[in-house]
Parts: C-alpha cells; structure tokens; sequence
C-alpha cells in the first residue's frame, strides 16, 4: 500500500511538471515570435536612424557649400560698391567742371553721393 501512495505521488508530480513544461514550451515560443518582430522593428528603426543621419551630413555640405558661396558675392558686392563709389566721385568731379584742388575743396563725401544719385533718379 505504501508503494501505490508513493507511485500516486510520483506519477502528480510527473503530471504537474508535464503540465509546467507545456506551458514553458508555449511561452518560448511567444517569445521567439516576439524575439522575431523585435529584430525586424530594429533593423528597421536602424535603416531610419542611417538615412537621418546621411541626411543631417549631406545638409551639413550643402550648408557650407552655401556659406561659402554667399561669404565669395558678398566679398565681389564690396568690391563691386567701392568701385561704385569711386566712379560716383569721378562722375561729380568731371559734373562739377573744376579740376585739381578745388574738387577736392567741394568733394562733399556721402552727401554729394546722395545727390548724384537722386539726380540721376530723376
């Protein structure tokens, strides 16, 4: 009698882990399908990371290729103004008529620049 009791143990225990090892078995297997869309979640959040950052770099070249490009017309339009300027005091000297010192006596500087160019506006 004690070896049935003692089998009839043994043979709950043998069910529970049966039972406990389905239930294992089941688990591991949600978690290798959940392993599995994770994986593809970050490959993909990979690939989008990669082309923001590609992106940032290429807008980054573009951003120096501009300022270059705006620090060259800005250096050619300071030229292209002292040149203008130049040839605005030349234009007054020759529409004054006087030569040598008394140009320079009359040069009057921005003032008379503001006027040459409002007479020609008109």
């Amino acid at each position: 009698m004690t070896s049935y009791l003692i089998d009839f143990v043994l043979i709950a225990a043998l069910l529970v882990t049966a039972l406990r090892s389905g239930r294992m078995y089941r688990e591991l297997r949600l978690l290798r399908e959940a392993e599995g869309g994770l994986g593809v979640a970050l490959e993909a959040s990979e690939k989008s990371l990669n082309r923001a950052a590609e992106a940032v770099v290429a807008m980054k070249y573009e951003g120096v290729q501009t300022a270059r490009s705006l620090d060259a017309q800005i250096a050619a339009a300071k030229l292209a103004a002292q040149e203008l300027e130049t040839l605005i005091a030349r234009a007054e000297w020759h529409v004054s008529g006087k030569r040598g010192d008394e140009a320079a006596a009359s040069f009057e500087g921005p003032a008379a620049q503001g006027r040459f160019r409002a007479s020609l506006v008109d």
